[in-house]
């Protein structure tokens, strides 16, 4: 079994005995041993990828499968040239987590023409083949991030909406949750939006621009954990990360339910995080579309898994993902 940049050790660790914790049925090795599958991951660079990875490969090591990972970056033209790679090897499945699945139409469609089966992460490509999907409800995710944040700073006053890629269809569908929220329930905010890709170092350029231009900022969503770890900094070197309560404070909601972020909510230096269940996408998810299709059983085509609020109260919840990486 190939585990790119990712150990047996790491995977072990997170992702140990969860097969059986799920309930999921144990596959039946005369199908399942043997094959083979390539998995283009969306970038191991993010925790969360790292987590749902983990997942992935152990369910797969339990089924018999041979899986080769690859690290796709976070790059959406390095997967292009992935995806035509992985179709040359002609694997039993392809697993694909696309960055922007629409440069990788044309990729999918050779392997539809090779009639490898393709089953897609996160972010579906159109007017191509594939037999199944999993994906986070996005919007739902957006949309409890708002009510958090008001819950926080109240209904009136300037907040910060940190977003991902613009060719990310989580980020988008993010965006979409939380803007529409915020409109129809929180028309008192002024929404600064911030384009910053998913990038921490980003963010913290961006914020300490906002606050220069907008000192009374009071809030701020970001559609991943991830830039957060460039806001916090940045408000820190302006004096403004400050508690719950005291003059000048900015709170801040993610989403993801990253380590990092666990880690702040108990520090107080994050509020809130809105968690993803990587198992439920993963192991639980992808893999048991793809175990389910070699052995010819029927199998839920679309999975779309929710969100959960993560504070204080529920930090230390070890179904929290981030809490499982060791």
């Amino acid at each position: 079994m190939k585990y790119g940049i990712l150990n047996r050790r790491q995977f072990g660790s997170l992702a140990g005995g969860t097969l059986f914790a799920a309930g999921l049925p144990l596959p039946t090795f005369a199908q399942t041993q043997g094959k083979r599958i390539e998995y283009i991951t969306f970038g191991l660079q993010y925790e969360f990828q790292v987590s749902l990875v983990a997942g992935i490969v152990k369910r797969a090591e339990d089924a018999g499968i041979e899986i080769n990972v690859v690290d796709g970056k976070g790059d959406p033209n390095l997967q292009i040239t992935q995806l035509l790679d992985a179709i040359t090897k002609q694997p039993d499945v392809l697993l694909v987590n696309p960055i922007d699945a629409s440069l990788l139409v044309a990729g999918v469609r050779k392997a539809n023409e090779a009639n490898i089966p393709v089953f897609i992460l996160e972010n579906p490509p159109e007017g191509v083949e594939y037999l199944g999907f999993v994906d986070f409800d996005n919007e739902a995710g957006g949309r409890m991030g708002a009510d958090k944040l008001a819950e926080l700073i109240g209904t009136e006053g300037a907040v910060l909406e940190a977003l991902g890629s613009t060719g990310s269809a989580q980020a988008i569908a993010r965006h979409k949750g939380f803007s529409e929220q915020a409109k129809a329930k929180y028309p008192g905010w002024k929404v600064k939006e911030l384009n910053t890709e998913w990038s921490s170092d980003t963010t913290f350029k961006m914020v300490l621009d906002a606050f220069t231009e907008n000192p009374d900022i009071k809030g701020m969503f970001s559609a991943s954990d991830e830039m957060l770890r460039g806001a916090v900094p940045a408000l820190r070197q302006i004096g403004r990360l400050v508690a719950p309560g005291e003059p000048g404070h900015v709170a801040l909601v993610g989403l993801d339910g990253a380590p990092a972020a666990l880690k702040r909510i108990r520090e107080g230096t994050q509020q809130a995080t809105v968690g993803q269940s990587t198992w439920a996408m993963g192991g639980g998810g992808a893999m048991e579309q793809v175990i389910s299709y070699l052995e010819g059983r029927d199998y839920e085509e679309k999975i779309r898994t929710q969100p959960v609020m993560i504070t204080k109260e529920n930090v230390d919840d070890p179904n929290n993902w981030g809490n499982q990486m060791g």
